[in-house]
């Protein structure tokens, strides 16, 4: 008897979330497998990818055998076969009637360190984007998210990498999928502490520093700790892009709006997730004005962070995470209350951050907090608290609250020093 996945008929950027949320990857069906493309009629580069990084582990660490069929006519078949997906599996791919006149570099196994120049080099060259900041955005970008998945996803075989290049739009999509660890087992080695992969992918993209990891060479991941995905989420939202990084059941979504600002939201997965580590990057070419200075301010906040730790890492996010083990704090409810607040800061927060607890403090309808306010929430909070890079988010903020929150963070590193 075969075990059939039929994929769905569009998998698309905008299902990107709810794809990842509801979609169950089986890691234990009964041989032999069946995967049927034919009623898709449109899949995403990220899908792709997931879909030949899943069908590769199934085939070389389960040992099972897998059947992929496609109907190379229609637009996903011929996505499907112009990506290289065949290729990748080490199968003859079916023919097709014409090209899509799109730019793809083909999905490609990326398995040690050696194999990510070489993929780069065909990106830009396959791309041929004449804007040299636009260039450089994508190649450093692409490097840092490859050499991410060879030095922690811990999968023998590796990743799987490819990108998509749209002239009409402007748009450069980079993705990256393995079936490794996870981010949570790379983070545990220097954090021990961090007990789910939602506070894994939140630590990892923050500027965070630890006495572990060298302060002075940006380009390497092992030595960072993290900032190379915090200088690629920067890239994304400060050009106008957008950055997903999924590991197991935990997804965030990073985009900027059209001031460069930066948005952000959690998600969890209905099921398991996916089972490794993802990594999705869209970068508009028509929005990257200086990629020169996006790189400059990065670095500037990498450096600040090192000065003002607990005040960078600050996590704002757009709506409070869907998780059962979560405490919100609503803080409509005592608005302006000072009383309240440090009632609340005393028993509640500071408490359930020690113990390992994610806190969100949600300013949903809060127009405006005083920073007398915010300072008798938050000040002992930023102050005292030594996991909150990890555990604390704060959700709904207007512009004005954003800013007392941020004002209120640098005067209790600066009068702890």
């Amino acid at each position: 008897m075969t075990f059939h996945i039929d994929v769905p008929a569009s998998v698309d950027d905008k299902s990107l979330i709810d794809f990842f949320r509801g979609w169950r990857w089986h890691l234990a069906p009964h041989p032999p497998i069946q995967i049927d493309f034919q009623g898709c009629n449109f899949i995403a580069p990220y899908a792709l990818t997931l879909f030949a990084v899943y069908v590769l582990w199934l085939r070389k660490s389960k040992r099972v055998h897998v059947r992929v069929n496609v109907n190379p006519n229609s637009v996903a078949g011929a996505f499907l076969v112009q990506s290289g997906f065949f290729e990748v599996l080490g199968e003859n791919p079916p023919e097709i009637v014409e090209e899509r006149p799109d730019r793809t570099v083909k999905l490609t196994r990326i398995s040690s360190s050696s194999e990510i120049s070489p993929f780069a080099s065909r990106v830009m060259e396959i791309l041929q984007i004449e804007d040299e900041e636009l260039a450089g955005a994508v190649q450093y970008s692409l490097i840092e998210l490859l050499r991410n998945v060879v030095q922690h996803s811990g999968s023998q075989s590796g990743g799987v990498a490819m990108a998509q290049y749209y002239p009409n739009t402007g748009l450069v999509e980079l993705c990256v999928a393995d079936m490794g660890v996870g981010v949570k087992a790379t983070i545990n080695e220097a954090y021990p502490e961090i007990d789910n992969s939602l506070k894994a992918i939140k630590l990892a993209t923050l500027p965070h520093v630890s006495r572990t990891f060298g302060p002075s060479v940006y380009s390497a991941m092992r030595d960072n700790a993290g900032l190379g995905l915090f200088f690629i989420k920067q890239i994304a939202s400060l050009s106008g892009g957008s950055f997903f990084l999924g590991s197991k059941d935990a997804l965030i979504d990073i985009w900027g709006d059209k001031k460069g600002r930066q948005k952000k939201l959690y998600k969890l997965a209905r099921n398991d997730g996916w089972p490794g580590t993802f990594a999705y990057l869209q970068l508009r070419r028509d929005t990257i004005s200086d990629f020169d200075s996006i790189l400059h301010i990065c670095r500037r906040m990498a450096a600040e962070a090192r000065k003002y730790p607990a005040e960078l890492a600050l996590d704002f996010i757009e709506e409070v995470p869907e998780v059962d083990d979560l405490v919100v704090v609503t803080v409509k409810d005592f608005e302006e209350d000072v009383e309240e607040a440090a009632k609340l800061r005393e028993e509640l927060i500071l408490p359930m951050i020690a113990e390992g607890t994610m806190v969100v403090l949600d300013f949903a309808g809060v127009k405006f907090a005083t920073q007398s306010f915010v300072h008798a929430l938050m000040y002992k909070v930023i102050r005292d608290g030594q996991q909150i890079g990890s555990t604390l988010s704060i959700a709904g903020c207007s512009n004005s609250t954003r800013e007392a929150v941020m004002a209120v963070a640098a005067y209790a590193k600066a009068t702890n020093e």
